[in-house]
């Protein structure tokens, strides 16, 4: 076979190759892309960090942060100011007594996407759950080093923009973009390690003197910005009669619900209702507080819907339930990270059964 040399093909493929590899010090606007989060449903891990933590720039130049999970995120520059509580009291006469911050929740940024660094700008959450943000943009026009967190998850995560002058030698956008690919892939080295020590957390059930069991489901897991959105175990077999208690993970900091819907409607985590100022992001009752079947001390059945309310860490980091006369799989969530891949089942056998 004859051999064809193109000496023009040669220089087109050096000339991309080094336009990749080579740091760029002058020229026109260029627009980065950092990701936010990055998650894996089948095994309900997120990763709570931005990919890359840290991008350099010229002053000019844009970046635009891209949701990469279902997990709720945001894009936070404080500019000195400090993170306040995420959920604060809502106004009088709303459905809920709690809201959501809206300095965390509306996104707060410059009509011109232009930012120097002085001012608090915020993207308003994120998700790639429909009806929230999926990106956010800004354009830097002031040389300096910009950190920012998620007002969310705070400083554990959190990256860093360092905007430099024309002169300054700077990563190309693809060189960027394979920085973050190469975090991500280390990333995700250290989940099956944390995998292990998360399922390490199950206990066996307790017999009681009347001859039913106490079983304990542990409730997600945290390690460094690893989070583990699921229950240990997730698929467990029970008896009518028994007691099953959820307890958060000693090392989890995530708020959660235990939740069977029993077909009943899904419940939003959050409704929007006008105050006097404008919109408030008002935590859902439904979610917030125990359901009436919970509230009554109703055993575990097939047809009401049973809701602890919101865990957290402390005083209120478990919830109980005994299991009524049913048979079969009764499937249950937790409402908040339900899209994360925080869903389980309880297999009910009669009393007697194996």
């Amino acid at each position: 076979m004859k051999k064809i040399f193109n000496i023009g093909l040669l220089l087109a493929l050096l000339l991309g190759v080094f336009s990749f590899a080579l740091p760029v010090s002058a020229s026109t606007p260029q627009s980065f892309t950092v990701l936010v989060g990055a998650e894996d449903t089948t095994i309900g891990v997120s990763l709570m960090t931005f990919f890359p933590q840290t991008v350099r720039l010229h002053v000019g130049d844009s970046i635009t942060w891209k949701i990469n999970s279902h997990e709720i995120h945001t894009v936070t520059f404080l500019a000195g100011e400090s993170l306040e509580d995420l959920l604060i009291p809502a106004p009088d006469g709303m459905a809920s007594p709690l809201q959501f911050n809206p300095m965390a929740f509306f996104p707060t940024a410059p009509a011109n996407g232009e930012y120097d660094g002085s001012t608090y700008v915020n993207s308003g959450i994120m998700s790639t759950d429909p009806g929230l943000v999926q990106t956010f943009s800004l354009t830097f026009t002031k040389e300096g080093s910009f950190p920012y967190v998620c007002y969310i998850h705070g400083q554990m995560m959190s990256g860093t923009v360092e905007v430099v002058a024309p002169g300054v030698a700077v990563p190309t956008p693809a060189k960027v973009q394979s920085q973050a690919k190469a975090e991500l892939n280390a990333a995700w080295l250290k989940v099956p390690r944390v995998l292990a020590k998360a399922k390490a957390q199950i206990v066996p059930p307790v017999k009681n003197p009347d001859g039913t069991f106490t079983h304990t489901i542990t409730v997600g897991y945290e390690s460094g910005d690893i989070m583990v959105m699921s229950f240990f175990p997730d698929h467990k077999t029970v008896h009518a009669g028994d007691t099953v208690v959820w307890k958060l993970s000693a090392t989890d900091t995530a708020p959660h619900t235990i939740t069977f819907y029993n077909g009943a409607q899904d419940q939003p985590m959050v409704i929007i209702a006008q105050g006097a100022s404008g919109p408030v992001a008002l935590v859902n009752p439904a979610v917030l507080f125990p359901s009436d079947a919970v509230s009554q001390n109703k055993p575990l059945n097939t047809t009401d819907y049973f809701n602890s309310g919101i865990l957290t860490p402390g005083p209120h980091d478990s919830f109980s339930l005994k299991i009524g006369s049913i048979s079969g799989k009764v499937s249950y969530e937790c409402i908040l990270h339900d899209t994360s891949g925080m869903n389980a089942s309880l297999l009910v056998v009669p009393k007697g059964g194996n």
